[in-house]
C-alpha cells in the first residue's frame, strides 16, 4: 500500500505538471489513502509557467474564461478567488492576462511545497529506466531521481517548419526573443491562421513600426470567438454516435438546432468537448485519418477560441490594412516568414533527449497517426511490446494522437485526474484501497 515511502516523479515544469501534482494529492484524499511524495523535475526555475505562461507578452490573454481555469477539479472557482484575494477585479467570465495565470499556477505549486506535498529538482531529464525497484530519471548532470511512478508532462514542441525561400524566417515564435529578429517595417508572412497567428500578429503590430503582415493557410479558417456572455454547455455528443459519420452528423444537427433556437454555437461545442476523448477512442485508425484530413481544422476553429477583446484587436489590424489574409501567398515574396502552425509531435527527433532515449529503448512508441505517443485512455504509455504497466504515464500534447482533445486547460484537468488515478492504482492494490476506505468510514 502506498504511503510515506511511495513516490511520483513528474518530468516537466509547466502547468500540466502542477495540475498532475494537485490531482495526485486530491485523488489520494478522495480514495482515503496517503498521498505519495511528489517530485517535479524541471529545466526552468519557475515551475508552473512553462511555454504558454512563461513567454507570454503582457497583452496576451487566456483563451478561456477565468471560471474554467482552476488547477483544482474539486474547487472550480479557486483561480477566481485567488485573483480576488490579490485585489484583482476578476469574475468567472473574464479573460485574464496569461502572465497573471502563470503567477497563479506557480503560486499553486509553491503552496504544495510549503505544505510538504511536493518538491522540485532542477535539471534536464535525458533518460529514464525501470526495474523492480521503480523508475529512475537520469538528469543531464548525472544525478538520478528515483520514484515508483513517472509522469511525462513535456509541454509543446516547436511547430513543423521547412525552408521557405524567404530572406529570413522565424521557426519558433515562442523561442526567447524570436520575434526580435523581425525588422521594423518588414513585410511579414505568418504561416498558419490559428491562435498562434493571433498572438504573433497582435504582438508585432503593437511595435507600431509600420510592419505589414499577411497570414496564410490552406483554408484561411480563423479561430472562433467566445460569446460576450457565458452560455450553458449543450447536451453533448449522442452516446449512440459511434462512427465518424455519426459524430459529424450529430455535430451538424446540434449546430443547426442551435441556429434555429438562437443558442450560441459555442454552447454546442462546449457540451461535446468533455466526451470527445471517449468517442475518439472508439474510432478506427481509418476514421481518425479521415477526421484529420477533412474535419479537424473545422472542429479546431470552433473549439480553440479567442477572447472577444482579442478578436476586436485583430479586426482593427485588418481594418487598418496592417494584416491581410491570402491562401495563395508565396513565402519568397516576403522579407520574413514566421511559422504559426502550432506544435509539432513530441516524437520529433532532437526535441527531447528523454523522448529520444525512451523511443530508442522501446519504452515509448509513436501512435499510428504520428501525432504523439501510443497510450491508454488513462494516460499510461504503451511500450514496443504493446503493454502498459502503469509506471510510466503522460499528459498533454504527447497524447494528442491517442486521445485528441488533450491540450487545453479543461482537458488537462480531466487528464490530470485520470493520470493521478492510474498512478495511485499502480501504487495501491485495489484491495488495499477498499480496506482503507472501509476503515475511514467505519
Amino acid at each position: 500500500m502506498n504511503g510515506p515511502g511511495s513516490s511520483v516523479v513528474i518530468v516537466g515544469g509547466g502547468a500540466s505538471a502542477v495540475y498532475v501534482a494537485v490531482a495526485v494529492r486530491e485523488r489520494a484524499a478522495a480514495r482515503g489513502v496517503d498521498a505519495p511524495e511528489i517530485t517535479v523535475v524541471s529545466r526552468e526555475p519557475a515551475i508552473g509557467r512553462g511555454l504558454a505562461y512563461g513567454r507570454a507578452e503582457p497583452h496576451h490573454r487566456l483563451n478561456s474564461p477565468a471560471g474554467k481555469m482552476s488547477v483544482s477539479a474539486a474547487d472550480e472557482q479557486h483561480f477566481v478567488r485567488w485573483c480576488t484575494e490579490r485585489g484583482l477585479d476578476v469574475g468567472p467570465a473574464d479573460f485574464v492576462f496569461r502572465n497573471t495565470y502563470g503567477d497563479y499556477v506557480e503560486d499553486s505549486f509553491r503552496a504544495l511545497v510549503a505544505d510538504g506535498a511536493a518538491s522540485a529538482v532542477h535539471g534536464e531529464a535525458v533518460d529514464l529506466t525501470t526495474d523492480d525497484d521503480g523508475v529512475h530519471v537520469v538528469l543531464d548532470d548525472g544525478r538520478t531521481v528515483d520514484a515508483d511512478v513517472a509522469v511525462l508532462a513535456l509541454g509543446n514542441p516547436p511547430p513543423a517548419r521547412w525552408a521557405t525561400g524567404a530572406a529570413a524566417q522565424v521557426d519558433d515564435p515562442w523561442a526567447v526573443d524570436a520575434l526580435d529578429e523581425v525588422p521594423a517595417g518588414a513585410d511579414v508572412l505568418l504561416v498558419g491562421t490559428g491562435l498562434t497567428m493571433v498572438d504573433v500578429a497582435t504582438t508585432l503590430a503593437r511595435r507600431d513600426d509600420g510592419i505589414r503582415m499577411t497570414a496564410t493557410s490552406r483554408h484561411l479558417l480563423l479561430p472562433g470567438v467566445h460569446p460576450s456572455a457565458p452560455a450553458a454547455p449543450g447536451p453533448g455528443l449522442d452516446p449512440a454516435a459511434i462512427t465518424l459519420g455519426d459524430l459529424a452528423h450529430d455535430l451538424g444537427e446540434q449546430l443547426r438546432a442551435a441556429d434555429r433556437d438562437g443558442t450560441p454555437w459555442q454552447a454546442v461545442v462546449d457540451g461535446m468537448r468533455p466526451h470527445l476523448m471517449e468517442h475518439w477512442a472508439g474510432l478506427t485508425e481509418v476514421e481518425r485519418r479521415r477526421f484529420l484530413e477533412h474535419l479537424a481544422r473545422r472542429w479546431d476553429v470552433r473549439r480553440h477560441r479567442m477572447a472577444p477583446s482579442v478578436h476586436d484587436e485583430l479586426q482593427s489590424l485588418v481594418d487598418a490594412g496592417t494584416l491581410r489574409f491570402d491562401a495563395d501567398a508565396d513565402p519568397a515574396d516576403h522579407e520574413v516568414v514566421v511559422f504559426c502552425t502550432g506544435p509539432g509531435s513530441v516524437t520529433t527527433p532532437g526535441w527531447s533527449p528523454l523522448v529520444d532515449a525512451l523511443l530508442a529503448h522501446g519504452a515509448l512508441v509513436q501512435e499510428p497517426l504520428g501525432l504523439g505517443l501510443a497510450a491508454e485512455h488513462s494516460g499510461a504509455v504503451i511500450d514496443a511490446a504493446g503493454t502498459a504497466d502503469g509506471r510510466l504515464l503522460a499528459i498533454g500534447h504527447a497524447l494528442r494522437g491517442a486521445l485528441w482533445e488533450t491540450t487545453a486547460i479543461g482537458e488537462i484537468r480531466i487528464l490530470a485526474n485520470r493520470v493521478a488515478d492510474r498512478a495511485l492504482e499502480t501504487l495501491t492494490p485495489a484491495d488495499a484501497t477498499e480496506t482503507a476506505t472501509a476503515t475511514a468510514t467505519a
